[in-house]
């Protein structure tokens, strides 16, 4: 008898839980009266998908840059729609900022921005120096002559006791410092009158200085219209003075499509500057800039462009080159006590190699020219 009653027990349970499944089973397929539940869950499905399958990745940043000829490039991107394409394609969020030179650093030490096109010369100074942790994913160029030490036409290029107007710890600094040491001219001979970059053509037209170290686009300017001429240009100091794509690496850790897209940007823009479609892309840029085509492509001269995926690959790789010109860096920064030695081995790494303050990452790179298969987790 207790059998048979524990069996109808059994029974009755065994219904009840069946019933209950299939009222909830058709609750769900008509939406229910729990819909606040389910929509919780498929938000936080979309925030955290990989890109794959979702719309966007929950991936995205800021690129800040002046409008000189080195990252004119990223601009033509901006315009031509470049950065929305990827941004579709990688399923991330990557907007595109101008700023002025000095405003794109300040905003990138103030958390405001999280990539920046930058020489490496004032990335570790004047932002590494804070102990920002970032990445170097790409050398998009070197300079060949745009950066110049120059000096009034009529000048006998004796700066000796003179003053030169440039920027402390400044990229023109470095050039004007290399001039120095390659002429055995001692510092202590030559005054620095501290100029910010957008007083640089006053002072030299007052005549209060005896030379300036800059760049283009005032280093034609002075030249063409202000009667100066070149002292010393970074021609003679070649793959020192480098153009750089840096992302905080907070940005990046948690997402190679970011890398990915931003490469994927920059080589775009590279590949219409090969081919019949060069002209074009060249004039785009030369009214981007604000000058003829003539003005641009002399500007342009001076700067070795970094134009496809695998000559950047080779340039973060190449230790020997890097570590020869950080040589010459961290002699600059020593000098100018922004660090000594000690703090200086912690500021910079190379790929595979445990990451510095700032760390030349070839990974983005590498996966960009040679995608990695993913294994599948089971």
């Amino acid at each position: 008898m207790m059998l048979h009653s524990y069996k109808q027990m059994l029974s009755r349970f065994l219904l009840l839980c069946f019933l209950t499944f299939s009222l909830s089973a058709c609750g769900f397929l008509e939406g229910g009266d729990d819909e606040g539940d389910f929509e919780d869950e498929d938000v936080t499905f979309e925030e955290e998908s990989d890109g794959e399958d979702g719309e966007f990745s929950g991936a995205g940043l800021t690129l800040v840059a002046a409008k000189y000829v080195p990252w004119i490039p990223w601009f033509l991107a901006k315009q031509e729609g470049i950065f929305e394409q990827y941004n579709d394609e990688y399923k991330v969020n990557i907007q595109f900022e101008e700023s002025s030179y000095d405003g794109a650093i300040n905003r990138f030490i103030g958390n405001e921005v999280d990539a920046i096109a930058i020489t490496n010369i004032d990335m570790l100074a004047q932002i590494v120096s804070k102990d920002i942790e970032a990445d170097v994913i790409l050398v998009s160029s070197y300079s060949t002559g745009n950066d110049a030490l120059l000096v009034p036409e009529d000048s006998d290029g004796k700066i000796f006791d003179k003053s030169i107007a440039v920027k402390e710890f400044s990229t023109g600094h470095y050039l004007l410092d290399r001039y120095l040491l390659r002429n055995q001219i001692e510092f202590d001979r030559v005054e620095i009158a501290n100029t910010n970059e957008q007083d640089l053509l006053e002072v030299f037209d007052a005549g209060d200085v005896s030379g300036i170290s800059t760049w283009n686009p005032l280093l034609n300017e002075l030249i063409q219209n202000r009667n100066a001429r070149p002292l010393f240009s970074s021609q003679e100091i070649p793959k020192e003075i480098m153009h750089m794509l840096v992302v905080r690496r907070s940005a990046i850790e948690g997402s190679a499509e970011i890398g990915r897209a931003l490469l994927a940007t920059w080589f775009n823009i590279m590949e219409t500057m090969r081919g019949n479609r060069r002209g074009a892309t060249l004039d785009a840029m030369a009214e981007l800039s604000g000058v003829d085509r003539e003005n641009f492509d002399l500007q342009l001269s001076g700067v070795n462009l970094t134009d496809t995926a695998t000559k950047g690959l080779s340039t973060i790789r190449d230790r020997r080159t890097m570590s020869k010109t950080m040589r010459h860096v961290r002699f600059f920064i020593k000098r100018n006590e922004v660090a000594d030695d000690a703090d200086f081995g912690s500021w910079v790494s190379y790929p595979g190699r445990t990451p510095a303050l700032l760390h030349f990452n070839a990974k983005p790179l590498q996966d960009f020219v040679a995608p990695s298969t993913e294994e599948i987790e089971f």
